[in-house]
């Protein structure tokens, strides 16, 4: 009888778990567990889809010595595994062997050839064989009988793939892998390839000539370059199909015809499961021997009966007079409309669901904005289709309508959770907390009616977590409120001079063609500057310089080995320039122009669920990102101009934020003093450290005394001040305890705020945010170290970002009833920048000024500096 034999790769498995799963959980002695979570969700979805008869894992266990030998780079330079991820393959070894699945590790060898040679014996039987890897070289493997499964995106998104499949991924048949691995390489296993050939090269030559000899039979009806790589890197393609090469013929002693799954009791799965504390799955994996009823990820997620057109606007009214949730999703056709928008509006009731399209879901989307309760993912982007960002086009809701929307973003609501997670998206948030998994959605029309329907599912679980997590209120009071603020502001715009810009862009390319001509000149020949392989070969070979770094392609060019070399020569320091100011020029002077939309005018799109801290974050373009303090900075902050004639830019920047917080929330007296007394701060607490009258506190000692004061907020220590003001470590460590000496008070706080993030597993803001820190618990001291840094920082940073966040909306909300001729446009982490009629700006300066100030009490004055210009450098 053919049976299902399914062979896992185990350390693919978790490395893709650890990577997918936040590192928010942990067995009862401590250890992480997240990738161990995540390699048994991956395990039980393949599991219910495919019900192998035989279940094996295997795991790496050194590297064959003619692999070491036919490449001396393989594997050489791979990053140390994070001491996180490693402690958990212990426990998953443990809990797989505790539920009889046999475990392969073999001294010398790699779990890929412990699956090679297990399918290789398969197929002698006459079984189907389950290759369970995210690794590409297994492909090679694929043949009628055997298959390879893996994940597409997350954990739960799984595909299979047969040698059609892999033909149509790649353009290669499973037999010619190796050749493809052999002429493009693999990056991630060191294995080189032929330099110059990349997928669609390696495709090509390979459906022309069939196998790499076949290319080197042919290697004279190439042309040009890849003829000239070809030609001379033929021992390197060989050598890396060769290391590309899995072995089918490994000695694994295992009798598989003695082999079954399920193999373990319901006790034996309750004792793995209740070692580790994974009590999720325990369910499932005792439903697999009859113990309980299946209790599994739903197959699809559960709709309500699809309602007729004509009862959509009944339904909408019903629900909104009920005051009920109304789960709402939307979506655009992926290549738009011929005819009118393109837009799919997705509803979701408590008695039914919908899907509409075209001006007629425009019209129910504007209408539940404006009275309806609504449940949604993303609701920056539902307000977007409500309120594009180009001004060209119609908006449905007014302003003041925006502002008092009730919408519950889904997404928004997971990021206040933990920020940490990276991926808000509906697919990644139900995945993560939700016990079923999402029907496949082909269309605009699917994708929008499953977002609703999705989203009123969701909701109560997700403002049961908010409550749990104590983040209700930051949720209510601070991020969800935002939103319509940003979607205005995204739609209000920026202007930039495009004259100016071009003329800025024209000096910079003639700077960078100097600063080129001159590393031309000492280098004593030309050579591409953009290129970090020929810069290696010019300052370690031609110039004889002293390498600092060694990466997989050879010695590190990168900003801190050019830092630290630029001491001993000009060309360094000049690359180095050249490389800032041409990614800047690219960056901005180039780009920005083609970004202007049909209202000519820029629209940054604000990113409230990507930073970490709480801080929002800028794209397409980031505006954000525009240096202050250098001369090319302000240049491109030269191009920005006011919205209309008449107008000016008007710029307001909270003063010092972070060191008044650390004020507020260490109660050091003698740092409140310095703050309430309106001193210079940065010249007081040189006064105090250096121990001198204010009137003889030089520059020199103000300047460190800066540096100690903003370092102090990022969890600086003593190396990193003496590296960032060129001091030796032990001047530097005497200028931080005069400092503590100072303010002993602060010592204390952060020293608490360390101990207390370590205990309850977070550190928070004054307003509650949470930030949670795993990195606390690792086992590796730089890891433990950056985590007790960030524990420091965050009730400062993120204070901070909340504070600019609740200005905003008090702000936007002044702004709708003041009467003035405004617009707020920017939100560059502490500063906030309008366009404003010159006749209102002394009124809105004022206005701003006081919201800034006012809109949090600390022990401390909040200070925010207002000024005008003509342009936004003028302004600030």
């Amino acid at each position: 009888m053919t049976r299902k034999v399914a062979v896992i790769d185990g350390n693919s498995l978790m490395h893709r778990a650890f990577h997918a799963v936040p590192p928010t959980m942990n067995a009862p002695d401590g250890t992480p567990t997240n990738a161990v979570f995540g390699f048994l969700s991956m395990l039980l979805k393949f599991i219910d889809m495919e019900h192998p008869d035989v279940l094996i894992c295997a795991f790496d266990a050194g590297k064959p010595e003619f692999r070491l030998k036919a490449i001396e780079q393989y594997k050489a330079n791979r990053p140390p595994m994070d001491p996180d991820l490693r402690c958990q393959f212990p426990v998953i070894e443990d809990m797989l062997e505790s539920l009889h699945v046999p475990v392969v590790k073999l001294a010398g060898w790699e779990g890929d050839d412990v699956l090679g040679t297990v399918s290789a014996l398969c197929e002698e039987k006459g079984d189907e064989t389950l290759l369970v890897s995210g690794d590409k070289d297994i492909y090679q493997l694929v043949t009628d009988r055997t298959r390879v499964v893996t994940t597409r995106k997350g954990m739960t998104d799984v595909v299979v793939y047969g040698p059609d499949e892999v033909f149509e991924r790649y353009g290669v048949t499973p037999a010619q892998f190796i050749d493809f691995l052999g002429l493009k390489g693999d990056s991630s296993d060191n294995i080189p390839g032929v330099p110059g050939i990349g997928d669609v090269s390696a495709k090509n030559l390979l459906q022309k000539y069939g196998s790499l000899e076949g290319i080197y039979e042919h290697l004279g009806e190439l042309k040009g370059k890849q003829q000239q790589n070809l030609a001379e890197n033929r021992d390197l393609a060989f050598a890396s199909r060769e290391v590309a090469t899995i072995c089918r013929d490994v000695e694994v002693s295992l009798d598989l015809d003695a082999l079954v799954f399920p193999a373990y009791t319901a006790e034996d799965a309750r004792t793995a499961f209740g070692k580790y504390g994974m009590a999720m799955h325990l369910p499932h994996m005792l439903a697999l021997v009859g113990e309980a009823p299946v209790i599994v990820r739903k197959p699809s997620l559960a709709y309500p009966r699809r309602l007729a057109v004509g009862e959509v606007t009944a339904s909408l009214e019903a629900a909104c007079a009920a005051d009920e949730l109304i789960g709402v999703g939307v979506a655009e056709d992926d290549q738009g409309s011929l005819f009118g928008s393109s837009v799919q509006v997705g509803l979701a009731f408590s008695q039914g669901c919908a899907v509409l399209d075209g001006e007629e879901a425009l019209d129910v989307l504007a209408a539940a904005l404006r009275k309806g309760r609504i449940a949604c993912f993303d609701g920056k982007q539902l307000l977007k289709s409500a309120i594009p960002s180009d001004s060209v086009e119609p908006r449905l809701i007014s302003p003041s309508e925006a502002l008092s929307a009730r919408i519950f973003d889904c997404s928004l609501a997971a990021y206040v959770c933990d920020s940490s997670a990276g991926d808000y998206s509906l697919e990644a948030v139900t995945a993560r907390y939700a016990e079923w998994t999402l029907p496949e959605a082909k269309d605009a029309a699917a994708r929008a009616l499953r977002a609703a329907v999705a989203a009123l599912a969701f909701a109560p679980a997700a403002e049961k977590m908010l409550a749990e997590r104590d983040a209700t209120e930051v949720f209510r009071s601070i991020d969800a409120p935002l939103t319509p603020v940003l979607v205005e502001m995204e739609r209000t715009g920026v202007a930039i001079d495009t004259a100016r810009l071009k003329s800025m862009s024209d000096l910079s390319h003639t700077q960078l063609e100097g600063f080129r001509q001159r590393i031309f000149e000492l280098a004593g020949e030309e050579f591409n500057v953009d290129s970090p392989v020929q810069v290696s070969r010019i300052l370690f070979e031609k110039l004889g310089l002293k390498p600092k770094k060694k990466t997989t392609r050879g010695y590190s060019t990168d900003a801190s080995v050019l830092k630290e070399l630029a001491g001993e020569h000009e060309v360094p320091e000049l690359i180095l320039k050249y490389r800032e100011q041409a990614k800047l020029s690219n960056t901005y002077l180039d780009a920005l122009p083609r970004l202007i939309a049909n209202d000519g005018l820029i629209h940054t799109q604000f990113n409230q669920t990507v930073a970490t801290t709480g801080r929002l974050s800028s794209s397409d373009p980031n505006l954000q990102n525009i240096p202050v303090r250098t001369d090319f900075g302000r240049m491109v902050r030269e191009a920005f101009v006011p919205l209309a004639p008449g107008h000016v830019f008007l710029s307001a920047d909270y003063s010092q934020i972070e060191l008044r917080l650390l004020a507020h929330l260490s109660v050091d007296e003698s740092l409140i003093h310095a703050f309430v007394t309106g001193a210079d701060f940065h010249a007081s607490t040189a006064a105090r450290v250096f121990d001198v009258p204010m009137e003889f506190v030089t520059p020199q000692m103000r300047s460190r005394a800066k540096a100690v004061n903003f370092g102090i907020v990022y969890g600086q220590q003593a190396f990193g001040l003496a590296q960032s003001l060129g001091i030796p470590f032990y001047e530097a460590k005497g200028i931080i305890d005069r400092y503590f000496e100072t303010f002993p008070r602060v010592r204390q706080y952060l020293d608490d705020v360390v101990a207390q993030a370590k205990d309850q597993g977070f550190a928070e803001t004054m307003f509650g945010r949470r930030r949670y820190l795993p990195d606390l618990k690792s086992g590796n001291p730089q890891t433990r170290a950056f985590g007790e840094r960030t524990a420091m920082n965050h009730p400062m940073q993120g204070s901070a970002a909340d504070i600019i966040k609740l200005a905003m909306r008090k702000v936007a909300e002044e702004l709708e009833s003041a009467g003035l001729d405004a617009k707020m446009m920017l939100q560059v982490h502490d500063e906030l920048d309008f366009s404003v009629a010159k006749a209102d700006a002394e009124a809105l300066g004022a206005l701003v000024k006081d919201v800034m100030e006012h809109v949090a009490e600390l022990k401390v004055p909040l200070i925010a500096d207002v000024s005008t210009g003509a342009t936004w450098a003028e302004a600030h």
